[in-house]
């Protein structure tokens, strides 16, 4: 992300719907502190969040966020987490940046584990986490603090092992469809 980017990360921050399953809707302030954050350089202290925008390639419009953090000291587990805008939902851009960051974190980085965690509200994530082929591995008592109270969540898995297995066997055995 770039300075120039406020106006769209706070549009799609701002969204109600979008909002509904991550947090408050943004404000500007927040939104411009969002932008601060993911324009900083990212050192990869556990914790910390690397975001990057999701453009749609035709226009490169912004059009959401990537994040990705490391859940522990020896940088071997990790979290990602996505967000779209309201209009970008539904068309696939979602399972595109998704699978890609995938692909780099687990190639350029020593992560061995991504998880993902949503709402167990949030159908949308669910399908998506699904499509991405993470495994689910559990529900987690109300772990989600959202603007509507304490949710349960839903989390999902994938090793670097079998993201790698899964993406070999796609190459040898594409799906064909008509």
């Amino acid at each position: 992300m770039k300075p120039s980017d406020l106006e769209a990360v706070y549009l799609h921050r701002r969204d109600h719907v979008t909002a509904k399953y991550i947090g408050a809707p943004a404000t500007m302030e927040s939104a411009k502190a969002r932008l601060d954050m993911a324009c900083r350089v990212w050192a990869g202290l556990p914790q910390e969040r690397l975001i990057l925008a999701i453009e749609r390639r035709c226009d490169r419009q912004l059009i959401g966020e990537l994040v990705f953090k490391y859940l522990d000291e020896t940088k071997q587990r990790g979290e990602i987490g996505f967000r779209l805008a309201r209009a970008a939902i539904g068309q696939g851009f979602g399972y595109e940046a998704a699978q890609q960051f995938i692909t780099e974190l687990f190639s350029q980085f020593p992560v061995k584990l991504i998880c993902a965690i949503c709402a167990v509200e949030n159908h949308q994530s669910k399908a998506l986490m699904e499509k991405l082929r993470m495994e689910f591995k559990e529900v987690r008592k109300q772990c989600l603090e959202l603007e509507t109270g304490w949710h349960d969540g839903l989390v999902y898995e994938i090793s670097k092992d079998e993201f790698s297995k899964r993406q070999n066997n796609l190459t040898l055995n594409p799906q064909v469809t008509a």
